[in-house]
């Protein structure tokens, strides 16, 4: 038999979306951006067995990159594609045929219910023969034969609604995939065909993950800073740029010098800043504010860091280079294990926490070396001080700033010392300052590493 006719297909379609927090959620509306005009279809079998002639086929359009990468969503995107059935050889009894969109988080010894479950019915026994979709006076009680194919669509919804620590509703942002190395809790999202057979009889799924990921734009850097990317310039410091940094208040060091004597300094650490405007370039309508107490920077892009060490103890400065000045991008997933609930209808309940425990990494190793004068006023500089500069380059693999109740990931800028003949007394970094990483580049030159003078890249 022949496929649906494309309006013959949206005639039998019935769409549901509806979060397990029980509220609706949007539906496609005219201000919602369509989807990407080239996606990657991927299909996905179901056979009666591993010889057979798949029966059951599950085509999904998305904007996965590389025809073997899991299909790939962005935020208030289009879960698309179809579901298409081959009974040519085998006639067989079905009552429903219903897609569903789940994202749930994954715990080892937790059972949590799916923050996110969205259906679509596409045809049930109740409408009549799939081919025939108008005649609605009987409904179709045969067995199905021949080649079937139903179109489905998605919208995903860019915030949900889940109960707080104190068990009040609260809207958060869809969270992205997540699959922390060396954690048993993870965040994953799946599309599932449901194939219903009726009473006494088991149905059959066909099941594939998704990744969702929701993108964000960076901030742009102060026009000075813009300016030396253009230019392939050394960047000013923080006295001569004072719009383009953020200088952290200083922080005293205390420690031993080669064991033998107590010896202090005084640290300041300033961070590069975007400009103090909305980042109206967002990809979607959700928009970060720079000026807001968030730094935030795109993966794929540089962090400068300025570092100002001060002492009278100029044997301490001459011994403190370039290379005993650590920084890092710190990433930290925090998660929290959600206990079971003996109530059968509970949705994603959040009022019953279990601290599952914190695991902090090095995601970027910074790099440091002496500032040049170029960079640097004249009046701000003395022979009781040492200036240096620093960047870390984001790596474009990272995964961007979340927070969920359940799974959260952040990062901080951490700095540090590491000198075999300096001991800090006091334990940890000396500044560690938090930091949200996106996934788009800001708009204008590209961001890249300036050590220009001190290398030959």
């Amino acid at each position: 038999m022949l496929a649906h006719s494309p309006a013959t297909r949206r005639a039998a379609t019935k769409s549901t979306s509806q979060s397990r927090s029980g509220r609706s959620t949007p539906s496609a509306s005219p201000s919602r951006p369509a989807s990407p005009p080239q996606r990657v279809e991927q299909a996905f079998t179901l056979s009666t067995n591993g010889h057979s002639a798949p029966w059951l086929t599950l085509r999904v359009r998305s904007n996965a990159s590389p025809p073997k990468a899991h299909p790939l969503y962005f935020d208030r995107d289009i879960v698309e594609g179809s579901v298409d059935l081959d009974l040519a050889e085998n006639a067989t009894t079905i009552h429903g045929i219903v897609v569903f969109v789940r994202g749930q988080v994954y715990s080892v010894g937790a059972d949590q219910s799916p923050f996110l479950e969205l259906s679509q019915t596409l045809w049930t026994s109740s409408m009549g023969h799939p081919h025939d979709p108008g005649v609605r006076h009987s409904a179709f009680s045969g067995k199905l034969s021949g080649s079937y194919s139903w179109p489905f669509s998605i919208p995903l919804p860019t915030q949900i609604v889940v109960n707080d620590n104190h068990g009040r509703p609260v809207s958060v942002p869809l969270p992205p995939t997540f699959a922390p190395k060396g954690h048993s809790t993870f965040i994953d999202y799946k599309i599932q065909v449901l194939i219903q057979r009726g009473s006494l009889r088991v149905d059959n799924t066909l099941t594939t993950s998704f990744v969702y990921l929701p993108r964000a734009r960076a901030p742009r850097p102060s026009p000075l800073l813009e300016s030396a990317y253009q230019n392939h310039h050394p960047i000013l410091g923080p006295s001569l740029d004072p719009e383009g940094w953020d200088s952290r208040p200083p922080r005293v060091v205390h420690g031993m010098l080669f064991g033998a004597r107590r010896a202090s300094l005084e640290c300041t650490l300033a961070v590069s800043q975007p400009t103090r405007q909305l980042a109206a370039d967002r990809r979607h309508s959700d928009t970060y504010e720079s000026g807001s107490q968030q730094r935030i920077y795109a993966r794929d892009c540089v962090i400068h860091l300025h570092v100002t060490l001060e002492s009278y103890d100029t044997q301490l400065l001459d011994f403190l280079g370039a290379s005993a000045i650590k920084v890092a991008l710190v990433q930290s997933t925090r998660t929290q294990l959600i206990e079971s609930s003996s109530h059968p209808h509970t949705v994603h309940k959040l009022h019953k926490l279990q601290a599952d425990g914190e695991h902090e990494e090095v995601a970027v190793q910074g790099s440091c070396w002496p500032s040049s004068s170029s960079g640097i006023s004249s009046t701000t500089s003395n022979a009781n001080q040492r200036h240096f500069d620093a960047e870390i380059i984001v790596r474009k693999d990272l995964k961007p700033s979340f927070s969920f109740p359940s799974l959260s990931l952040q990062y901080t800028i951490q700095l540090w010392f590491e000198a075999k003949g300096f001991a800090p007394l006091q334990k940890g970094p000396v500044y560690s300052e938090p930091v949200t990483i996106v996934t788009d580049r800001p708009r204008g030159p590209s961001p890249h590493s300036l050590r220009l003078p001190y290398s030959s890249q």
